[in-house]
């Protein structure tokens, strides 16, 4: 199997601030960088938030809001994800806003239940889901836990708690906001993933995780 060929050998304190909770951001970021009324400048994300506007990913709501501690639905992060990558290429004539995503995850073999059931594109998704999904960016198979270590162990994400780099600290069942799952994409985009690749069909060997 092939796994990333760069491995992140110390996860410091500044390795940590790319992940999801507890982020700095950088002192030059300014408000009215976005077009979002509800992105407070200072806020953790302010910045991750200029970089999805920046990158097309991101569009927020008809009212100017960006909403960044909503809960991101499935649909949401799907699209997030095959725009910061795939930019426009990802578009049809489509009944549904997300069907031309679907579609795509279905040709990349990505693990999305919004596929076969409607009702689930805009429930909720679960941090080991969203674990799932990115790790099969990176042309990789691992499911629940082993996603998780998988992005630990190569400093693409962290815990709840940033001192806490473990699966149970990741919390794989809680659910991400907005934000948080822009971050997640973020920190995939800057580790230097440049495409999407194709999800094996064969679960990927949980061995050849490095040990955090």
């Amino acid at each position: 199997m092939k796994m990333k060929s760069k491995f992140i050998k110390a996860l410091t304190a500044s390795t940590l601030l790319l992940g999801l909770l507890g982020a700095s951001l950088p002192s030059g970021a300014q408000a009215a960088s976005t077009a979002f009324t509800d992105v407070r400048q200072g806020s953790w994300y302010e910045a991750t938030v200029q970089w999805g506007l920046t990158h097309n990913m991101i569009k927020g709501y008809q009212d100017g809001t960006f909403q960044p501690n909503k809960l991101v639905t499935e649909a949401e992060f799907l699209a997030m994800l095959l725009r910061a990558f795939e930019g426009d290429a990802v578009s049809s004539p489509a009944s549904y806003w997300a069907d031309a995503y679907y579609n795509r995850a279905h040709e990349l073999n990505y693990p999305v239940t919004g596929s076969k059931n409607a009702a689930a594109r805009n429930q909720p998704l679960l941090r080991k889901q969203a674990a799932e999904l990115l790790t099969s960016a990176e042309g990789v198979h691992f499911n629940g836990d082993d996603a998780i270590s998988y992005l630990l162990a190569f400093g693409l994400a962290q815990g709840k708690k940033p001192d806490d780099l473990s699966v149970k600290g990741f919390d794989g069942a809680g659910k991400l906001t907005r934000a948080e799952a822009l971050q997640f994409i973020k920190n995939l985009s800057e580790y230097g993933v440049g495409g999407l690749l194709e999800r094996p069909a064969e679960p990927s060997d949980p061995r050849d995780i490095p040990q955090i």
